[in-house]
C-alpha cells in the first residue's frame, strides 16, 4: 500500500499549515479506517456489524442502559443507535423493555444469545488486535496510547 505523502508544493498551498501534522492526522485516519473494516470483515460471518459489536460489549461490561447513553458512550446518532439495536433485537441479541428509572423510556439489556456473540466477537478480535499491534514493542505500544490520549485531549479541548 502507497504510503500517505504530502505534495512537494505543500507549503505552498499552505503556507501556515504543518506538513508533519497533516500527514499525522491522515495516517491516523487511514489507520483507523482499515483497522475498522479489518474488523468488519471478521464479524461478517457472525452477522455483527463492528458497531453491532461495540454495542454488546458495552451492554455485557456495564449492563443494561438507555439507547441515549449508548449513543453517548458510541459517540454516534440516536438514529444509528435505534437501527443498531433493530438489527440486534431481531436477532435476539438484545431485548428493549420499559426503563424502572424512567417510565418514558427503554432500557436495553444483553441477552444470553448476545453473551455469547459478544465473546465470540472479542475473541476473534483481540486476537487480531494481537497481531495487528506486535509490529511494536510494549514500551512503544505504552507511548503510542499515551500520544492517542494526549492528541484527544487536544482536540477535546480546542474549538473547531
Amino acid at each position: 500500500m502507497a504510503k500517505l505523502q504530502m505534495p512537494a508544493d505543500y507549503a505552498e498551498q499552505t503556507p501556515n499549515a504543518n506538513i508533519l501534522a497533516t500527514e499525522a492526522v491522515m495516517n491516523t485516519i487511514r489507520t483507523a479506517e482499515m483497522a475498522f473494516d479489518r474488523i468488519g470483515k471478521l464479524l461478517r460471518p457472525l452477522g455483527v456489524s463492528a458497531a453491532g459489536g461495540l454495542v454488546l460489549g458495552q451492554l455485557r461490561d456495564h449492563g443494561a442502559m438507555s439507547p441515549s447513553e449508548l449513543g453517548e458512550r458510541l459517540i454516534v446518532t440516536r438514529a444509528t443507535v435505534t437501527g443498531l439495536l433493530d438489527s440486534l433485537e431481531r436477532r435476539g441479541l438484545v431485548v428493549r423493555s420499559p426503563n424502572p428509572d424512567d417510565r418514558r423510556g427503554l432500557a436495553v439489556a444483553i441477552t444470553p444469545a448476545g453473551l455469547e456473540v459478544v465473546q465470540q466477537v472479542r475473541t476473534i478480535i483481540h486476537g487480531r488486535e494481537t497481531v495487528w499491534m506486535q509490529a511494536l514493542s510494549a514500551a512503544e505500544l505504552q507511548a503510542y496510547i499515551e500520544l492517542h490520549h494526549r492528541i484527544q485531549d487536544s482536540i477535546a479541548n480546542t474549538e473547531g
